[in-house]
């Protein structure tokens, strides 16, 4: 095939998103016209859809683009995941789609956990387009994870004068007024599910969204949203939406999480989110868990007197209290320090040597809830003399929730970042220390050692300069003392 002819049969295949065929094709291109800058570009664009950004060839192609053209923005855009910040200045600086380049350099930052160098990012993109709504409610949200919260609402004020039903900009003017505990932002908050997609749920049903009132028949659909904290999260108001409404309720989640609720939710159908069966009564109204504290939950009075609403299998407890025993003596805790997310770990996640005081508060054995552990991280501070907690003995607790669950409500107490192992210990009544980072998700609040979504937590929080040694000295005290630190 001639060079025209694979330029065209590549082109065909983007317009079907067939990324890997494309890069086949580019690939037989650059072998015919090695010197053409753009067919290398096309082919490393093609290998980041279909590879994916640090996929060597991909790396390759970008390479290729700038020894052809050392001054190609886009290339060296492309190539900053694999290489780090140094690409991006020259990124900007090349002209190539200077703005796209700088939007694109704060939005990986981003997602990268780098608040501050993405929000300077878009203070340049801004200086250049200060009109892009969507990039003004993006830093707004990068001002919220920096504690510049009136900056972020000055910057959301801007949108919504310009645009007052900007619905990404009224759900993050609601989050930052739930989490100053305002309860008037639920209208705001609910802004987020007034506009849907060819992929959201709300749109792939057709049936209006849920209003929380009583409906006259028909079923209700409810189903969780987001990751597997905010679904343990929400899922103590589905046995209350389904009384309210008043019909049958389902409930689509997590599938990890399908056991527990079943158990939980004896009179809501529960199914897994990859389920597809509709048969049963026709759906009359719709819901994101996520959206039910905005009926259900206007006010602090609003929340049940409550201890627990999860239920764990007890045999598998009684099991979990066996093996605990045989670990070493009571109290059993549980310890979590560090998030698997990047965009939050690096604000979350707290050294484990700092944990071994109150490992050492303890009085009894301290036991792994952390994912996925650094072994290596785990050597280096015993060699430090550092307490560390015992290795987990659950073969996986990332995926076998329920036992999680029964293995977290056989221990006396909880002291974790907050995450899946502080939403099931405050869903299970287990009382918990939640060590909170300074810009947490907005059902945390942004104040007070009180959690009235789970009454059995304790949350003590950074200081503003994001240091942990106040919370860490009140948790050594409390663990001590067996006390309340409030």
């Amino acid at each position: 095939m001639s060079a025209n002819g694979l330029e065209a049969a590549a082109k065909a295949a983007i317009a079907t998103a067939d990324w890997a065929e494309a890069a086949v094709l580019f690939g037989r291109l650059v072998a015919l016209e090695p010197n053409q800058s753009r067919h290398w570009m096309n082919l490393a664009l093609a290998r980041t859809r279909a590879d994916g950004p640090l996929d060597p060839g991909t790396i390759g192609a970008y390479r290729r683009v700038l020894l052809l053209m050392p001054g190609h923005g886009r290339a060296w855009a492309g190539l900053a995941p694999s290489v780090g910040d140094r690409a991006w200045p020259r990124a900007v600086v090349a002209g190539d789609g200077r703005t796209l380049t700088l939007k694109t350099a704060a939005a990986v930052a981003q997602t990268e956990g780098r608040a501050d160098l993405a929000a300077c990012w878009l203070d340049r993109y801004l200086t250049v387009e200060p009109g892009d709504l969507q990039a003004r409610t993006n830093r707004a949200m990068t001002r919220v994870e920096l504690g510049r919260i009136d900056d972020a609402l000055d910057d959301l004020d801007r949108v919504l004068d310009t645009n007052p039903g900007d619905a990404r900009a009224r759900y993050t003017r609601g989050w930052i007024r739930l989490t100053r505990r305002d309860w008037a932002g639920w209208d705001d908050y609910l802004a987020r599910w007034a506009e849907s997609d060819a992929e959201t749920p709300e749109h792939v049903m057709d049936a209006p969204l849920w209003d929380g009132q009583t409906m006259a028949g028909g079923s209700l659909r409810l189903w969780g949203q987001f990751g597997v904290g905010d679904e343990l999260l929400f899922a103590g108001l589905v046995a209350e939406a389904a009384e309210r409404a008043g019909v049958s309720t389902r409930l689509d989640c997590d599938p990890r999480l399908v056991p527990l609720f079943r158990r939980s939710f004896p009179n809501v159908e529960v199914l897994s989110k990859e389920d597809t069966d509709t048969v049963g009564c026709p759906v009359a109204a719709q819901a994101s868990t996520a959206c039910l504290p905005a009926f259900l939950r206007r006010n602090l009075e609003a929340f049940p007197d409550r201890r627990s609403y999860l239920v764990a299998d007890a045999e598998r407890v009684a099991m979990w209290r066996a093996r605990l025993a045989d670990l070493g003596p009571p109290p059993y805790t549980g310890f979590a320090w560090r998030s698997g997310n990047a965009r939050t770990a690096g604000r979350k996640s707290i050294p484990l040597d700092a944990l071994s005081p109150l490992i050492q508060a303890t009085g009894g054995t301290a036991i792994s809830l952390q994912y996925s552990p650094d072994q290596q991280e785990e050597a280096a501070a015993r060699a430090r003399g550092a307490l560390v907690p015992l290795a987990n003995p659950a073969a996986d607790i990332r995926d076998a929730i329920d036992d999680l669950a029964a293995q977290i409500t056989a221990l006396d107490r909880v002291v974790t970042i907050s995450g899946i192992n502080a939403h099931l210990a405050g869903a299970l009544g287990v009382p918990g220390i939640v060590l909170m980072q300074r810009d947490p998700l907005w059902f945390w609040f942004a104040d007070g050692t009180d959690s009235p979504w789970y009454p059995s937590l304790t949350v003590l929080r950074q200081d503003d300069e994001g240091g942990w040694d106040q919370a860490l000295s009140t948790a050594v005290r409390h663990l001590a003392q067996g006390g309340d630190p409030r």
